[in-house]
């Protein structure tokens, strides 16, 4: 049966945590599931980059510059979670963390963060993502990569989508849109109300710095949460992602750094090497260690990252026109609110 006159054909707007938990889900029920996203890769901000530095230290490092862990709090997230252990794309990180708190004066080590769980993708966090993905093809659907969807057009009872240079991508009954709060809301103009809901969320910035190092820093911790206010520290965390399992043995040290939500969005225009560069500048601030030159340095802007609002909804839905919307700025942040997003939103389709 065609998109164009299946009753169950389904388009998942987004191929981050919650699309992908979705799609999956709708596939194995019998729908006709197409997943667009206009990334490269699937994953979303779970997302793995590797290095291109000359020196043999940077040379296929790696880098988790998106989300860099996440916890099962929930039944359904932890049996997820269990299954990717079990099938290779997931792993317990029990590296050292830290808390820094830093004031005018300086930054010192405080109490370390609580013993919780934390796992990480394996080789890279983007795994995990590539699973859900392989799992939706596995179920019958499709996910479509590299394709921006341009503002949604219904006729005839159905949603006839596009790409932004006007390439028909099929109709489709219902539409889910999973992307960030603010381009969900621009998507999800049919339904005011929808669209209303997810203008009402905000989503603050995150600036990324992604540096490697020959050798081993002096630093005897691998994460650690960084607070205080702006005029203290840029940052919010950092990371030495080689210390995560799995990571490619290419040796030297390599560490993922986030600017604060405050800090990313007072330089949201800046340039990613000054970015970086600030971001630099206060991890050797942080750790208290003699400043070295990075054998490499590059730095990435999420324009949308962290929900600071989230709805109390899981999902949210406009049954009379088949338009639907989840993410992780619907009922919970974090890569556990997403799937549980998707999952509601899922199972919402399935009630209708």
């Amino acid at each position: 049966m065609s998109e164009s006159n299946d009753p169950d054909t389904i388009a998942i707007l987004g191929a981050g945590m919650a699309g992908l938990a979705a799609a999956r889900l709708l596939a194995r029920a019998g729908a006709t599931v197409h997943v667009f996203d206009k990334g490269r890769g699937v994953g979303g901000r779970l997302s793995t980059r590797t290095a291109n530095g000359d020196a043999s230290s940077t040379q296929g490092a790696q880098f988790d510059h998106g989300a860099q862990y996440f916890t099962a709090e929930s039944d359904r997230f932890r049996a997820q979670v269990a299954e990717w252990v079990a099938a290779g794309v997931a792993a317990e990180w029990e590296g050292r963390l830290a808390t820094i708190e830093c004031d005018a004066a300086g930054c010192v080590n405080a109490d370390p963060p609580g013993g919780k769980k934390r796992y990480v993708g394996v080789p890279g966090m983007n795994a995990v993502a590539k699973r859900l993905a392989e799992e939706v093809a596995e179920a019958g659907g499709r996910v479509t990569t590299g394709v921006r969807v341009a503002p949604l057009k219904r006729g005839a009872g159905r949603w006839r989508l596009a790409g932004e240079s006007g390439e028909p991508l099929g109709d489709f009954a219902k539409v889910v849109v999973t992307t960030p709060a603010p381009q969900a809301a621009e998507l999800l103009t049919p339904s005011p109300a929808l669209s209303n809901a997810a203008k009402s969320v905000r989503m603050t910035g995150c600036w990324a710095a992604m540096a490697s190092f020959a050798g081993p820093l002096p630093v005897d911790f691998d994460g650690a949460f960084v607070n205080g206010p702006t005029e203290a520290t840029p940052l919010s965390w950092i990371a030495r992602d080689s210390s995560k399992p799995e990571r490619p043995a290419v040796g030297g040290d390599h560490w993922v750094l986030h600017g604060s939500a405050a800090w990313s969005e007072a330089n949201l225009e800046v340039a990613p090497e000054q970015a970086a560069q600030s971001l630099l500048a206060a991890f050797w601030r942080a750790v208290g260690a003699t400043p070295r030159a990075p054998t490499s340095l590059a730095g990435h802007r999420w324009r949308f990252a962290l929900p600071e609002n989230p709805l109390d909804e899981r999902a949210l839905a406009d049954r009379g026109l088949g338009l639907f919307a989840a993410g992780d700025w619907c009922g919970g942040p974090r890569v556990e609110g997403a799937y549980l997003s998707g999952l509601a939103v899922g199972e919402a389709i399935l009630a209708t």
